[in-house]
């Protein structure tokens, strides 16, 4: 599952640096006008945690994007 989730959810340094590397994306393409590009998030810090063999199930993990205009 993919989540879409704000860019403010990143922190101002990590935000600035997804902008820098959509908009060198955007400039590869050489595509006129607006559009988006898709850029995914780190993952979370648990994300290696694994189900206890006598705790609960987790649920799966999910991949988190945000999406920048440009």
């Amino acid at each position: 599952m993919t989540i879409t989730t704000s860019i403010n959810a990143v922190g101002a340094v990590k935000a600035t640096e997804m902008i820098q590397s959509a908009r060198a994306e955007a400039a590869i393409e050489h595509r006129a006008g607006l559009h988006t590009v898709t850029m995914a998030l780190p993952e979370s810090e648990d994300a290696d945690r694994r189900p206890q063999e006598d705790g609960p199930d987790r649920p799966a993990l999910q991949k988190r994007v945000v999406d920048i205009s440009v």
